[in-house]
């Protein structure tokens, strides 16, 4: 019998753990830097607040069943619908109100590359403000966490919705809201797909010569002022907004932004400035998207409240990291204890306890090898120094400490050993 796991699903294996919990890491100093409270919803929704923000479709795209109760509930499928959930219902919060929140989803997708059934997303929102203040709070936060992580060629890309509707309005004159959502979704597609492609997968939802008109629209990007002088072509008053976001980027010193007329997030609830994050290896995707959605708040009965956020994909900044910085990540250096004979365990699990207990990462022998044997197991965990214990240094209360770099090895008293292993960790 094969014991596999269910399709869309892994195991994150302890390479791939580590750099999920440096991202973790990340995020949570960001929060700290930026002022956001940390929280976690609940990871079980009751199916109709689910579709409030998604409507029945979703139904197929989440993982949704019957409880013992025969209620129906749902996995998360992101954090945004439960962190808006709980500040609707505390009415007694200060505004703005900033949360964050790092934790797992689960999707029913077709699995891909860098996407799977149950994932990771780091996620940060600001409720309150409907200016474009927080708008640009939110990608300065995105930009100064890939900063933080060390990926240095990561761009903004930069839309707005209500430019793109806009347009549709003014320009093509279409006004039908349905139809304008089925327009927004074939042109978030614009960067996945050709123009040709897409207008014949929806040849039979919109007149191809009117969603043409749009996929050149969308097609305008790169250089802000050389977008924003040919945004003065179509006199727009949407354009505003962004010309003023653009502003308090720059003064922020987030730099690599794009705008792009082509992102607008495909999900029906985003209403304003929408952006997503990339590296230069397009084959990734986007690492992080947001955008503003003040209509999920009046969905959950505040339509006083505005609402923005962004939330990025751990596997997709996992896979950059490795590509990217793998050279330059950091860990702690590692001291592994060995011992000669039964009669010395005792003390070298003493010795173990003793450097954790200062803050020092040790390991200890636990299979009952020979010496070779377990300088070749420290060796093989990387360690960068081997404390060896045999019975004549148990009788003198000394160990030999031995740097595995140059080979080096001196002998000292036990207190000696760990001031000076203090010394060499904090130094590296």
């Amino acid at each position: 019998m094969k014991f596999n796991l269910p399709r869309g699903l892994r195991d994150i294996e302890p390479a791939d753990f580590e750099l999920m919990e440096r991202i973790r890491d990340a995020f949570i100093q960001t929060c700290k830097l930026f002022g956001f409270s940390l929280m976690e919803p609940s990871p079980l929704e009751m199916l109709e607040t689910l579709e409030a923000k998604s409507g029945s479709s979703i139904r197929d795209e989440i993982y949704a069943f019957k409880d013992k109760s025969g209620r129906e509930v749902g996995l998360r499928f992101d954090l945004t619908v439960g962190l808006t959930r709980w500040v609707v219902s505390n009415r007694a919060l200060q505004f703005p109100v900033k949360i964050g929140s790092f934790a797992g989803l689960w999707r029913y997708d077709e699995p891909q590359y860098g996407r799977y059934r149950w994932f990771y997303q780091w996620d940060a929102e600001i409720f309150g403000p409907t200016n474009v203040d927080a708008d640009a709070e939110v990608i300065d936060f995105a930009y100064s966490l890939f900063r933080r992580l060390g990926l240095e060629d990561i761009s903004i890309h930069i839309g707005d919705r209500r430019l793109v509707e806009e347009y549709l309005e003014k320009n093509i004159g279409v006004k039908d809201e349905p139809l304008v959502a089925e327009m927004m979704r074939a042109l978030d597609k614009l960067g996945k797909k050709t123009a040709q492609e897409i207008l014949e997968e929806y040849s039979s939802k919109v007149e191809p010569s009117i969603l043409n008109q749009l996929l050149e629209f969308g097609k305008i990007s790169g250089d802000i002022e050389e977008v924003l002088n040919r945004l003065k072509e179509y006199h727009l008053t949407s354009t505003t907004t962004l010309i003023d976001l653009v502003d308090l980027l720059k003064h922020r010193g987030v730099k690599n932004t794009v705008i792009d007329l082509s992102i607008v997030r495909g999900l029906d609830y985003y209403t304003g400035v929408v952006f997503e994050a990339f590296t230069n290896d397009q084959a990734l995707g986007a690492l992080a998207g947001g955008g503003r959605y003040d209509i999920l708040p009046a969905i959950f009965g505040r339509p006083d409240l505005g609402a923005t956020g962004v939330a990025g994909g751990v596997d997709r900044t996992i896979l950059a990291l490795k590509k990217e910085v793998a050279s330059t990540t950091q860990r702690e250096p590692l001291i592994y204890i060995t011992y000669v004979g039964k009669e010395v365990r005792s003390f070298a699990q003493h010795i173990a306890s003793t450097l954790r207990g200062e803050g020092l990462p040790a390991e200890v022998e636990l299979m009952e090898r020979s010496l070779r044997k377990q300088l070749e197991a420290a060796s093989k965990r990387n360690s960068d120094y081997v404390i060896i214990i045999g019975p004549k240094e148990l009788a003198s209360n000394r160990l030999i400490l031995k740097n595995m770099k140059d080979g080096r090895e001196e002998v000292r008293s036990v207190a000696e050993t760990i001031d000076l292993l203090k010394q060499l960790t904090k130094t590296r």
